[in-house]
């Protein structure tokens, strides 16, 4: 039975107990919290519990944390649908999954069943050699159902219209690990195929022709990010200081304070703390940056109280960004969800004309609470529609808002802390010091182990606290030399499949980094900005490729030959975002890589927005975080 709450917010010891009990109440009693790793790792109170601390924290349960990071799953060949009768929007069929018998993976699913979800119907796959299935273990799985093949012939014709106004031959690309492996031309399927008995190919096309990556996917058009009545201008006094796209907006709403009690003023200055003393996280110590207080906190206009006057603050808003590709699991699966959305703000400096933007860039990460197929291709539906408006139009940026109120006012994630759908926010500088740093930081739950926070001093709850950075380990020498090859060795055929998430620790040593740098340039070989080590060390060099592609530094770094930004404090994109990217692997010269990151947002966008949800079986599993 569970503790009576408001029993328990009456007898709190003291006034600063009840923002703790307040959230740790919503945080925990519905069941999820963060995206974070630490599923399997002790939780911790934010400071030492008393007995009846420790009940409250039993009674309401563990919550699950499996959001970031993969599972491994089936790589698929081929997938059709056989009708068992006339066609129409619910036609009995007979489905036919094959798995790719060359790839390692799928050898953990032969002989097994799968289950799929189209729509509100799940799927049972069998290779089983029961109910249907004529062979077991041969990798060729089958189930019975129903299919909407009017939607499907939709398809065609929406494929037909495309290829009628193009002058080259459409294509679908195809992605893995973030690279380019192939492109694959498109043709509408005939007429005659959908007929009673013949085997209807389910492919996976996504037109990356009809998404304009500038409206739908990285947006810095001036009429965006300029809009007078949803963001300001700190250099100019223009705009409106409360807009929706404001750093003030997004950070009162952050806050929440009718949930938390914690006024955003005090939000905004406990996180910008974190720079101003040492902070130690999952061991590794975060050294401060005191130029923080001269440079931001110092300048930033005040309020008669003394406090932050967030409706000036010193950000800008440099771009909205829609991060659908990063939807976690798959939905053909019944796994995953909506990705996150993105604002990305830099710091600015300076009065009047005299005021720029700095590189001090702040990433507000927002996860979209959305699951399910048919949710999600309604939301991909409306990023995609942005393509055929203008930006900086009334039209569209009423639309772009009523998107990104999808994932950032308050009380939209009830299970998250703060109620809000924040996963991270990420911070990319050196306008503080030298060198480049990348820092992360969380919204405190008591459930995710205190490693990953900082734990000098404690996080505390309702507020932004150092984290360790996603998918990357410490670049302390005697991690690189020993747990780097260790843990990539040891690991070499999840990190390949994309279904693997950097631990705390490895061989029980500190292994994950409270912060990401880059010391030097690829001019100086003896540290290079990228994770290497030599074949002896590393045999599995597509290992070690994905795994620094994948880190922090890696991905911000010479792995993809980026200068750790990817959208800079004035804007520009960085080569890895601008187009197609031929790059030669910087440990070994060889193999030459093509990335063509919108390329695939694109391709993935128009995917989820038009197709059945069977085709998300397709995608290939990617660790990337960033």
């Amino acid at each position: 039975m569970k503790p009576d709450l408001s029993s328990l917010w009456k007898h709190s010891r003291s006034a600063r107990w009840r923002l703790p009990f307040a959230l740790l109440a919503s945080s925990l009693a519905v069941g999820c919290g963060q995206p974070a790793p630490e599923a399997s790792e002790p939780g911790a109170p934010v400071t030492e519990p008393s007995a009846q601390d420790v009940v409250l924290e039993e009674s309401l349960g563990t919550v699950d944390q499996a959001l970031e990071g993969q599972v491994a799953r089936p790589v698929v060949e081929s997938l059709v649908a056989i009708p068992q009768a006339a066609i129409g929007k619910a036609t009995a069929s007979v489905f036919e999954l094959k798995l790719s018998a060359q790839r390692s993976e799928n050898e953990q699913f032969r002989g097994q069943t799968l289950s799929m979800v189209d729509g509100a119907q799940q799927l049972v796959f069998r290779d089983d050699g029961q109910n249907g299935d004529a062979v077991a273990g041969d990798l060729l799985f089958t189930a019975s159902g129903t299919f909407d093949f009017v939607a499907l012939q939709a398809e065609q014709q929406r494929i037909a219209q495309a290829q009628s106004q193009s002058q080259t031959q459409l294509t679908t690309a195809v992605f893995e690990n973030r690279a380019l492996v192939r492109t694959v031309p498109v043709t509408p399927l005939p007429t005659s195929v959908f007929q009673v008995g013949q085997r209807v190919p389910i492919r996976p096309i996504g037109l990356a022709t009809l998404v304009d990556p500038a409206r739908s996917l990285l947006i810095t058009a001036p009429g965006v990010i300029n809009d007078p009545t949803r963001t300001w201008n700190p250099c100019t006094n223009a705009g409106n200081p409360n807009g929706k796209w404001t750093f003030n907006y997004l950070m009162t709403e952050m806050a929440n304070q009718p949930f938390t009690g914690v006024p955003p003023t005090a939000f905004v200055r406990e996180w910008l703390k974190q720079w101003e003393a040492p902070r130690t996280i999952n061991g590794f110590v975060n050294p401060p940056r005191g130029n923080i207080v001269p440079k931001l906190i110092t300048p930033w206009p005040k309020l008669a109280s003394g406090e932050l006057n967030l409706a000036k603050s010193p950000f800008k808003l440099i771009a909205i960004v829609n991060r659908l590709d990063l939807a976690g699991g798959n939905p053909a699966y019944g796994a995953g969800n909506a990705g996150e959305g993105r604002f990305i703000f830099a710091a600015t400096q300076g009065t009047g004309s005299s005021c720029y933007t700095v590189p001090f860039l702040v990433i507000l990460e927002y996860g979209v609470d959305k699951t399910g197929c048919v949710a999600l291709k309604a939301y991909a539906q409306q990023w995609q529609a942005l393509s055929s408006l203008t930006p900086g139009s009334a039209t569209y940026n009423a639309a772009l808002e009523n998107l990104t109120e999808q994932f950032a006012k308050r009380d939209l994630s009830p299970r998250k802390p703060n109620r809000s759908s924040i996963n991270q926010v990420r911070t990319n500088e050196e306008w503080l010091a030298q060198p480049w740093e990348l820092r992360e930081f969380r919204l405190w739950n008591s459930q995710i182990n205190p490693s990953s926070f900082s734990t000098t001093p404690p996080p505390i709850l309702g507020l932004l606290n150092s984290h360790t950075v996603a998918q990357t380990p410490d670049r302390k020498p005697s991690v690189k030399s020993t747990l780097f090859p260790s843990y990539v060795n040891a690991t070499a055929p999840s990190i390949v499949a994309g279904a693997y998430t950097v631990p705390l620790a490895w061989t029980a040593s500190p292994f994950r980094s409270g912060r990401a740098i880059v010391t030097s340039t690829s001019a100086n070989p003896l540290n290079p900005p990228f994770w290497s080590l030599p074949p002896a060390s590393i045999p599995n060099r597509q290992a070690r490729h994905v795994f620094s592609l994948n880190t922090c530094d890696g991905c911000h770094g010479d792995e993809i030959g980026t200068h750790f930004t990817h959208v800079d404090w004035n804007g520009a994109l960085s080569p890895f975002l601008s187009g197609p990217l031929v790059v030669p692997d910087p440990a070994d010269g060889a193999p030459t890589r093509t990335f063509n990151e919108m390329l695939a947002r694109q391709t993935f966008l128009d995917q989820v927005a038009n197709q059945s949800c069977l085709t998300s079986a397709f995608l290939s599993t990617s660790a990337s975080v960033h």
